[in-house]
C-alpha cells in the first residue's frame, strides 16, 4: 500500500506542470517607464507605466515571478538592470541601433515599444549589450566629467573666435590653454562694446581651463596605481588621458577577437552600404564611446605631429597622410592605433615599434 502510495505520488510530481516563462518589455522614460508583460506565445498577460523609483519598481516586479525583461539602452538603463537583477529578475539590455521593429514602425509611441521589446525577448532575437558593473561606470565618470567640460570649452572658444573675425581682428591659432591670453594682448584693440561682450567668455574659458587641469591631475594620479594603464603608456602618444578612455571603454580584451573588433565597436571603421552592383563606402560610424573615440583620435594626431621616435606605426601612418590626406591618416591611425592597445593589453607586452609587431 506504501508502494503504491509513492508510486501515485512520483507520478503526480513528474506530471507537475512547470508555470510558464513570461518575458517582458520596458521602455524607459525620463521620469516613468512603459512596460508589457506576454507568454510564451507572445500574448499580452500585463501593460501599464511604472515610475522610476526603486520603491515603485519593487512594488510591481518585486511581486513578480523571473522573468527575462528587455530594456533599450538609453542613460539610465544600466542603472534599471541593476536594480530588475536584485529583484531576481534577468534584465537585458538591448542595441536601439539593431532594434528595427521599433525605429522602422509606422506608428511608434511609447506603449507600443514596451510591447515590441517584450515581443522580440520572447522571440529571443535581441542584440544583446554587455552590461557594465556600477562599479565601472562609477570609475568612468571623471572621464566623461571631463570630456563636458572640454567641449563647453570649445564653444566658448569658437564663439569668441567668431565674434572677433566678424570685425576683422584676427587671432592666431594656439592652445587652448592659453588662448584667455592671446585675447588679452589685444584687448586695447578691441571695441568697447565687443570687450564688454567677450569679457564673460574669457572668464568662463579661464574657469573651465582649471577645472579641466585639476580633472588632468586626478586622472592622472589614478593611472600611476594602474599596471594595464602603466602598459598601454609605453605606446607613442598615449598619456594617461588616453589610457584611462581606452581601459574604460574597452573595460575587458577578452570581450574582443580581434583588433578590428575594437576599432569596430568604438567606431573608427568607415560605414558600407552594400546591394546587389551598389558598393559604397562612408565617413565613420562614429557608433561607440565617445571619449575613447575621441581621445585615441588626438593620440594619433600627436604620433604623426610631435613623436619623432620612429616606429612602424608613425611610419605606415605618414604615409597614409601622403596618398590619402592628413584627416584620413589621424582617422586610419586611430584605428590601428585601437587594435595595437588591445593586443598589448590583451598579450601583456609593451609597445614594440618593430612592422611585426606594430602593424
Amino acid at each position: 500500500m506504501i508502494a503504491a502510495w509513492l508510486q501515485l505520488q512520483t507520478c503526480s510530481y513528474g506530471t507537475e506542470r512547470r508555470p510558464a516563462m513570461q518575458y517582458c518589455g520596458l521602455d524607459l522614460g525620463k521620469k516613468s517607464s512603459n512596460f508589457c508583460i506576454v507568454n510564451e506565445k507572445r500574448a499580452v498577460l500585463r501593460e501599464g507605466k511604472v515610475r522610476n523609483r526603486v520603491d515603485e519598481l519593487a512594488r510591481l516586479f518585486g511581486k513578480l515571478p523571473s522573468m527575462k525583461i528587455a530594456i533599450e539602452a538609453s542613460t539610465k538603463a544600466f542603472w534599471m538592470a541593476d536594480r530588475l537583477r536584485d529583484m531576481g529578475h534577468e534584465p537585458i539590455v538591448v542595441d536601439p541601433g539593431r532594434t528595427k521593429a521599433i525605429g522602422a514602425a509606422r506608428i511608434k509611441h511609447d506603449k507600443l515599444d514596451a510591447r515590441v521589446l517584450a515581443e522580440i525577448c520572447a522571440a529571443d532575437l535581441l542584440a544583446e549589450i554587455d552590461q557594465p558593473t556600477e562599479e565601472q561606470r562609477l570609475a568612468r565618470m571623471p572621464v566623461v566629467a571631463r570630456d563636458g567640460l572640454v567641449r563647453a570649452r570649445v564653444k566658448l572658444v569658437q564663439m569668441v573666435r567668431s565674434m572677433l573675425d566678424s570685425e576683422g581682428i584676427e587671432l592666431k591659432r594656439c592652445a587652448l590653454n592659453v588662448f584667455v591670453d592671446r585675447v588679452s594682448d589685444l584687448w586695447d584693440e578691441l571695441p568697447e562694446e565687443m570687450a564688454q561682450a567677450i569679457k564673460p567668455a574669457l572668464t568662463a574659458i579661464h574657469m573651465l581651463t582649471d577645472q579641466i587641469a585639476d580633472c588632468d591631475s586626478r586622472i592622472a594620479e589614478s593611472i600611476t596605481r594602474d599596471p594595464d594603464a602603466q602598459l598601454l603608456m609605453t605606446a607613442p602618444g598615449v598619456g594617461p588621458i588616453v589610457a584611462a578612455c581606452f581601459l574604460m571603454a574597452v573595460r575587458d580584451p577578452s570581450r574582443f577577437h580581434s583588433g578590428r573588433d575594437v576599432g569596430s565597436y568604438l567606431g573608427l571603421v568607415p560605414s558600407l552600404y552594400q546591394s546587389g552592383e551598389t558598393h559604397r563606402r562612408g565617413r565613420i560610424t562614429k557608433h561607440g564611446n565617445r571619449q575613447a573615440r575621441w581621445a585615441l583620435s588626438m593620440a594619433a594626431n600627436v604620433l604623426l605631429s610631435v613623436v619623432k621616435k620612429p616606429s612602424a606605426l608613425r611610419q605606415w601612418g605618414l604615409e597614409v597622410a601622403v596618398r590619402r590626406g592628413r584627416k584620413t591618416a589621424v582617422v586610419a591611425v586611430a584605428r590601428k592605433l585601437a587594435a595595437v592597445l588591445w593586443s598589448m593589453w590583451k598579450n601583456r607586452k609593451p609597445f614594440e615599434p618593430r612592422l611585426a609587431a606594430a602593424v
